[in-house]
């Protein structure tokens, strides 16, 4: 991994616990640590997409944290790049955890690209893709019907 800036290390760092709260359906920290701005964005665990903090984003975080009782998540690291004012993250987030409606520990298991920038001094996430494609798909299954 890159040299990266204290204030970036603390943002991945807050990142990190806010994604262990969003398991025990606690969205505040994550809210918290995220731009409030019009363009910031998420495609979603569960699929589709979100743009912009107040009509759409928020809600969506608030929406994903609802489907979780509890649970603990563990980070890979796979890149980190860094620049003045940008910078994103790409891991495999693995979890064990408590849905609604689901009985049981089950596990999850996610690709995430998380996009930070520097905003008034502070770094804050812009932009969360999360999915569970975690092995190489054929052609088919990009086809839409």
């Amino acid at each position: 991994m890159a040299s990266v800036p204290e204030a970036l290390q603390r943002a991945i760092d807050q990142h990190r616990s806010a994604a262990s709260e969003v398991l025990k359906g606690n969205v505040l920290p994550l809210k918290n640590i995220c731009s409030h701005r019009d363009d910031v964005t998420i495609f979603g665990g569960w699929g589709g997409y979100e743009r912009g903090w107040t009509e759409q984003v928020e809600k969506r975080y608030e929406w994903a944290a609802a489907r979780f009782e509890g649970g603990e998540v563990h980070f890979e690291d796979i890149s980190l790049v860094v620049t003045p004012e940008l910078a994103y993250s790409v891991a495999i987030e693995r979890s064990q955890v408590r849905l609604t409606g689901v009985e049981g520990v089950v596990p999850m298991a996610l690709r995430v690209t998380t996009i930070y920038r520097l905003e008034d001094g502070h770094w804050k996430m812009v932009h969360r893709h999360a999915d569970p494609l975690l092995t190489t798909q054929g052609a088919a299954s990009v086809i839409q019907r």
